[in-house]
């Protein structure tokens, strides 16, 4: 008796569409273990800047970190108040928190003029010497970059923006452990390799809002609503919370719009 053996070939139709449904099955599973960011364990720091007096500005997330007001107003912003800097900054003392492996910042800023060159500008640096993160305006020829670091390099994402109104822009810098991106007004602005886990000097260096370290290359205008995360917002994530800020309520039923923000005065 012979017993006689076949093997089985696909046909090129039936191997794509295997390969299809293969793919299609990975990026369904990434997307249910995707991590969503949880206020509860994943905030570091949230300045929402709603005091409306004195010279402290309060962490109201989970470690209640509070930082000192130099040369700032109290104005209204885009959710309740703001902080309006003239020469000034909000300075923190290091962040006693531990390095995260992913980070996501995210705040509201308004020049108070046009941006398109010019001296250096720093929204955000260290209160003490070098490091990473900063967000900073007119260094070395960029015009607007999201200056991140991983453990084992320094690295940037660069804005494609040409110039910077004197209006709301809503920034979000988000690095994962492969790529970081920056959104502006929930759009992305720019990417860039990570490849590693994030670098956050905060923790030693302390960190300063509106100017860079010894309070110098000052940001003057206004920003609200700063966050910092331990995790690597989404882009879905990065529009829910700027719609959540745009549909702030105002006179109970009546709702802020995005046209209004843009030409509320200063």
């Amino acid at each position: 008796m012979r017993i006689m053996f076949f093997r089985w070939f696909p046909s090129k139709k039936k191997m794509r569409q295997f390969v299809c449904f293969f793919a299609v099955a990975v990026f369904l599973m990434s997307c249910l273990l995707a991590h969503a960011a949880d206020p509860d364990k994943d905030l570091l720091i949230y300045i929402p800047f709603d005091e409306g007096k004195g010279d402290k500005a309060g962490d109201v997330g989970p470690n209640g970190f509070t930082g000192d007001i130099k040369n700032a107003k109290w104005v209204e912003g885009v959710v309740g108040q703001a902080l309006h800097f003239n020469n000034g900054s909000v300075n923190f003392d290091p962040l006693k928190i531990d390095q995260p492996k992913e980070m996501t910042i995210e705040f509201w800023f308004k020049p108070d003029e046009k941006i398109e060159g010019g001296n250096r500008i720093d929204l955000l640096y260290r209160l003490n010497g070098g490091g990473r993160p900063h967000i900073t305006f007119n260094r070395g020829g960029v015009l607007f970059g999201f200056y991140f670091a991983t453990q084992g390099v320094e690295l940037q994402a660069v804005t494609n923006y040409d110039a910077f109104e004197p209006e709301w822009y809503y920034f979000v810098g988000s690095q994962s452990k492969q790529i970081t991106w920056m959104y502006i007004n929930g759009e992305l602005d720019a990417e860039a390799k990570a490849g590693g886990d994030a670098r956050m000097d905060f923790g030693t260096e302390g960190m300063c809002i509106a100017a860079s370290q010894g309070n110098g290359n000052f940001f003057n205008g206004i920003i609200d609503e700063f966050k910092m995360w331990s995790v690597a917002l989404t882009e879905e994530e990065v529009k829910a919370n700027m719609e959540k800020a745009l549909a702030v309520e105002a006179d109970g039923k009546l709702t802020t719009t995005w046209g209004k923000l843009k030409s509320a005065a200063k």
